[in-house]
């Protein structure tokens, strides 16, 4: 078994293009593609089709890939078990929040997690779904938490829902709702809401909701930027919606007008992302495992407060 042509075959399947797993690897395009035509040699079977666009896989390629993960998986597990026998838990822990989470509840984590695990250094991207996952992909990422399933399976990644929560309306006094009534989701074909641009995952699961109710907004202004958001918002007759783990910290602050959105709800998940050939470390399944006793923190919390 040569481990490096495993490696190479499998980035080329996830990438879908030699010269994007050569670049994911950290090599040559000629290095890479040799190693993969040895493979091929060997097993005595074609692993790709190489068309004008990129390469597919065969059935065989596919059914190799399957096998690759494993061995892939059980390599990194072993040397990460092997790690955790030096004693103080410690590495790097490489994570992508979007912003509902970073501005929700990292301080809380990071708080407790830097002080029980002194020795792990933590790497943390806030961004948009999109990019996130790329970079899981890629391996710059070990892990990203996003808030979308993608709608069908992508090669080299694999999905876990966190917590599922439901979406709010957020939205300064000017606009004059009563703060935490319900409000039907009708009543925002009257509203000016803030959203994110479609190029988030976001906005076209939010379009989607919308248009399935028969809900046109009065108007919609498209921004990428939650502090950005928050800030018009709050000075403004305008509204965005956000889930309750973005808000919830709000309404202690009397800042902004919270209303949880209902007839029908919005659900809203945190969707746990991470590459499959390579299995989270100690530090990161630990780091992932705060987040989620967080996000059941807040649940509480809003269930307490709302009386649900």
């Amino acid at each position: 078994m040569n481990f490096r042509q495993m490696q190479y075959f499998s980035a080329v399947y996830e990438e879908g293009s030699f010269s994007k797993a050569a670049l994911r690897e950290n090599c040559t395009q000629s290095g890479l593609s040799q190693q993969v035509r040895r493979l091929e040699e060997r097993l005595g079977m074609p692993l790709f089709a190489r068309t004008p666009f990129g390469v597919e896989a065969t059935a065989a390629g596919t059914e190799y890939y399957k096998r690759c993960v494993a061995i892939l998986q059980s390599v990194h597990a072993a040397e990460q078990h092997m790690t955790g026998l030096r004693g103080q838990l410690s590495g790097t822990v490489r994570a992508g929040l979007i912003p509902s989470l970073t501005k929700g509840v990292l301080a809380g984590v990071l708080n407790d997690f830097t002080a029980a695990h002194p020795y792990v250094e933590l790497r943390i991207l806030e961004a948009y779904s999109r990019p996130l996952t790329d970079q899981v992909i890629a391996d710059e990422l070990d892990f990203a938490i996003v808030p979308v399933l993608p709608e069908t399976s992508v090669p080299g990644l694999r999905c876990r829902i966190l917590s599922r929560e439901h979406e709010m309306l957020l939205s300064g006094p000017a606009l004059g709702l009563q703060n935490l009534a319900p409000l039907p989701l009708a009543e925002i074909a009257g509203l000016k809401l803030v959203l994110p641009s479609p190029v988030n995952s976001r906005r076209p699961y939010l379009d989607n909701q919308l248009a399935s109710a028969g809900i046109v907004p009065r108007q919609v202004m498209n921004i990428d930027g939650m502090v950005g958001t928050l800030e018009f918002v709050a000075e403004s007759d305008w509204a965005t919606i956000l889930p309750v783990t973005n808000c919830i910290d709000e309404v202690a602050r009397g800042r902004f007008v919270i209303n949880p959105i209902v007839a029908p709800a919005i659900d809203f998940e945190f969707v746990l992302i991470e590459a499959n050939r390579r299995p989270l470390s100690a530090a990161a399944r630990l780091f992932v495992s705060a987040i989620e006793a967080k996000l059941d923190e807040v649940s509480v919390r809003w269930a307490r407060w709302t009386g649900q």
